[in-house]
């Protein structure tokens, strides 16, 4: 028996293909060395981090319901108060339903008042042909890919492996210029080259670029695992902004995730579903220019250990991302 059997009819297709790559071992092994201890519940991996005081909380990401039973629900409660934790983060990769919210509360768990991943996302379904899936693009979607086409950007992807360094390189350059225009506090190049360490002997992930001439002017970070690729870091450049260099390189993504036999293309966080006020709105009119479905996950839920602690980090954290 496992934890959750999503209601929707079109669920049971979904359900067998969605996994993360947040539950595979290469990336339990990348988190270790940016500071968690990895701690092993089965199959499920848990991610341990250290607080100040000797405290600490624990975190299971991206878990598909369909790789959980009971039983390990139980024993994550178990394993938060053997490691003295604060609380213990459940983060449920599966689309959302109110029987399965309320079969996870159940459990002891409550709603968790932050996302680490996003909850809602923009899927783009690759079980149609490539031209259902160009139908159902936004009309500017499908002009945008024809018109960098026209202007001559070239796209070109490569796996993430030592042989690729200079790529990502360049990667950074336009990453970490998208972060600073966005005001938003990106990753070192150090995360990116340890992912590359850890990753390079998988084909979990490439690194896509769209070219004009030899400039770069947009990258994408896609991962392949369980059914799914997700866009999981990227960046653009100002600079011939008219030529629509993104909308190519994702279209070609797409594509090629469709060949290898993914079900889903994960385009990642966008605004929840009718929230035009979001600071999400921008980048959610980009990405729904693909068309696909906004798709609300289950998200996080928290067992809480030690109910005083919890409210003091629950705090110190709302604090810490208004700084950021």
């Amino acid at each position: 028996m496992r934890l959750l059997r999503p209601p929707e009819a079109d669920s049971q297709r979904q359900r067998r293909f969605m996994r993360s790559i947040l539950q595979t071992k290469e990336w339990a092994e990348f988190k270790a060395s940016q500071g968690f201890e990895i701690l092993n519940l089965g199959e499920v991996f848990v991610h341990k981090k250290n607080l100040p005081l000797k405290q600490n909380f624990l975190y299971v990401p991206e878990i598909s319901p369909d790789d959980i039973t009971p039983t390990q629900i139980e024993e994550l409660k178990k394993l938060a108060k053997d490691n003295s934790s604060i609380f213990i983060r459940l983060e449920l990769y599966g689309k959302y339903s109110e029987n399965a919210q309320k079969l996870v509360k159940s459990f002891g768990y409550i709603k968790s008042f932050e996302q680490v991943q996003p909850k809602w996302r923009q899927f783009v379904d690759l079980t149609k042909t490539t031209g259902e899936i160009l139908a159902q693009m936004k009309q500017k979607g499908r002009y945008n890919i024809k018109l960098a086409e026209r202007k001559g950007v070239r796209v070109e992807s490569v796996r993430l492996k030592v042989e690729n360094s200079e790529t990502l390189k360049f990667f950074y350059k336009l990453y970490q210029e998208t972060s600073q225009r966005s005001k938003i506090s990106g990753r070192p190049f150090s995360y990116f080259q340890k992912m590359l360490e850890l990753f390079q002997q998988t084909d979990y992930i490439k690194i896509y670029s769209a070219k004009l001439g030899h400039e770069y002017l947009a990258v994408a970070l896609v991962s392949f695992f369980g059914g799914v690729a997700t866009y999981l870091y990227g960046g653009s450049s100002r600079r011939h902004k008219e030529v629509m260099a993104p909308y190519l390189m994702h279209w070609q993504a797409i594509k090629d995730a469709k060949e290898a036999g993914y079900k889903i293309y994960d385009l990642h966080g966008r605004a929840k579903f009718g929230d035009e006020k979001s600071s999400w709105a921008g980048i959610t009119n980009f990405k729904e220019q693909f068309g696909g479905t906004p798709t609300e996950l289950l998200g996080s839920y928290d067992f809480v250990n030690k109910p005083m602690l919890y409210q003091v980090f629950k705090i110190a954290e709302k604090m810490r991302r208004r700084e950021n």
